[in-house]
């Protein structure tokens, strides 16, 4: 009897915390009305929100192919945001995605990359997928669909970063 109180105290939490992670992913998920939930008001440019939320002050839409896989794990089925992988501060790191699978974020802070990159190379690192030397970056970076305008604000919110 012992045993299945432990069984059925286990499954009960299981499911707890996926219906709390279920939340919190459509809590985190873009609105339709502002384009963010974190409102529009929250980003000192629009480079920033992209870079926080993958969203444009534009209202153009930003979305992407391949990118991390670990059937949804990672981001709970909501949007990725360059800060989901390269970190508040842009310096990347080492971070578990579910099912004890690990990524590692390069550190994109211009200070990292701009002796390597340029606007030119930078774009087609991020819609491409490809490095500086034109290999092919891992299969765990998003090839975004952003506009010209959005990718040169997120260059420059970039540049910012220390």
């Amino acid at each position: 009897m012992k045993r299945i109180n432990k069984y059925f105290a286990i499954s009960l939490f299981v499911i707890m915390l996926a219906a709390l992670i279920t939340s919190c992913a459509s809590l985190s998920k873009n609105d339709s009305t502002n384009g963010t939930t974190w409102g529009t008001g929250a980003f000192g440019s629009n480079g920033e929100r992209i870079y926080f939320t993958s969203t444009s002050e534009r209202g153009s839409k930003i979305t992407y192919d391949e990118g991390p896989t670990s059937n949804a794990w990672m981001m709970s089925s909501g949007q990725l945001a360059c800060a989901s992988c390269h970190g508040p501060d842009g310096s990347g790191g080492e971070h578990g995605m579910g099912q004890m699978q690990v990524m590692t974020a390069p550190d994109i802070r211009w200070s990292a990359i701009g002796e390597e990159f340029d606007a030119k190379l930078f774009n087609l690192a991020v819609t491409k997928g490809e490095d500086p030397d034109g290999s092919q970056l891992s299969t765990d970076m998003p090839r975004w669909q952003i506009s010209d305008e959005d990718l040169t604000d997120l260059l420059d919110y970039i540049k910012t970063l220390p």
